[in-house]
């Protein structure tokens, strides 16, 4: 019995070296906070007959990140919005927003979203000028293809007369991994494709622990094998994906013509430092619009001319600050009202 013992001591004594080891990890990671955090914004979601995912319909969703607090209200259709009406009423024009979590307007209270500012300064006009009601269905992780699907199917049935859709260039990351890279699971959570393979314990590993949840992102990362830098090449490897991006926006415009309606795309940019590359998406697009017949808008020199443009991005998290809303709500409704798009 003794030597029994004495043969399991060493292996013991290595157990719990090791568990001690990771704990001194794990601490380590926490203190200095080298892990990703979880996305609260990609929690309390549900599968759709025709898309991958939306928002649980009449869902709250709260808490706070270490760079803002946050409350996400959703309407019957999952939307980050009140109810609306799908029947317009006369005399109204409806704007419909669509786009992803910076359309939703992550990283922001619900009267600071870019879309929900435009609301405020359309009904802050003097003068004559008659309703225009807007209607905001951003979706965290959308992408031109989700977007378009959600046009045809919730989208028409309110009747927009102008089509807003947000465009950043990780659209395209997400045009190049499909419309199965991201899904939702029994817990309500966002999964990728990557997240599957890791199967029921690696992904509550990478929920619960922070040194787990780092080493999973690094090796998830490590097999994407992403040419970021050749994302904005003409002709490059990425060239079908811009294609197929061109194609969804082309579909949209039919729908929006099919309706009565105007479609306008708007470049959001990403967190800067911006260089060179940050133009190739705006230009693209610019040149697409000018040769189908839609409208575009660039936000990009208007964060440029802000004096402190450090304010309109969370460090962290990435998303715009309730300031870099506020520039995007201010150059839509320039945009609009310069060109006569409301009345």
């Amino acid at each position: 019995m003794q030597s029994l013992r004495r043969a399991g001591f060493p292996g013991i004594s290595v157990a719990i070296g090791l568990l001690l080891g990771l704990g001194a990890m794990e601490g380590v990671v926490r203190v200095f906070s080298l892990a990703s955090p979880l996305q609260p914004v990609f929690a309390n979601y549900v599968t759709d007959p025709n898309l991958p995912f939306r928002p649980r319909p009449l869902s709250r969703n709260t808490g706070h990140t270490a760079e803002f607090a946050y409350d996400y209200r959703h309407n019957s259709l999952g939307f980050r919005d009140q109810e609306h009406e799908f029947a317009k009423q006369p005399g109204v024009v409806r704007i419909l927003g669509l786009g992803d979590s910076f359309t939703y307007g992550v990283g922001a209270a619900y009267d600071e979203t870019w879309l929900s500012r435009l609301q405020t300064m359309l009904d802050a006009r003097r003068g004559p000028y008659g309703e225009v009601e807007v209607i905001r269905g951003g979706i965290p992780r959308y992408f031109p293809e989700t977007e378009r699907i959600l046009l045809e199917h919730d989208g028409v049935r309110f009747h927009p007369d102008l089509i807003l859709v947000g465009v950043l260039p990780n659209d395209v990351v997400d045009t190049h991994f499909g419309l199965d890279a991201v899904t939702t699971d029994s817990t309500g959570y966002l999964r990728t494709r990557e997240a599957k393979l890791l199967g029921r314990w690696g992904v509550l590993i990478y929920r619960y622990s922070h040194l787990g949840r780092l080493v999973l992102r690094v090796y998830i990362e490590g097999t994407s094998r992403l040419k970021e830098d050749r994302f904005f090449l003409d002709g490059g490897p990425y060239e079908q994906d811009w294609t197929k991006m061109e194609r969804e926006f082309g579909r949209m415009a039919a729908v929006a013509d099919s309706i009565g309606a105007k479609l306008l795309l708007i470049h959001i940019p990403q967190k800067g430092p911006w260089s060179e590359q940050s133009r190739y998406l705006p230009a693209r697009l610019s040149a697409w619009a000018a040769r189908n017949g839609v409208l575009f808008l660039d936000v990009l020199p208007a964060m440029q001319r802000q004096p402190n443009p450090e304010r309109l991005y969370y460090p962290d998290d990435g998303h715009c600050t309730p300031t870099g809303y506020e520039v995007i709500a201010d150059t839509v409704f320039q945009y609009l009202t310069d060109r006569k798009l409301v009345p």
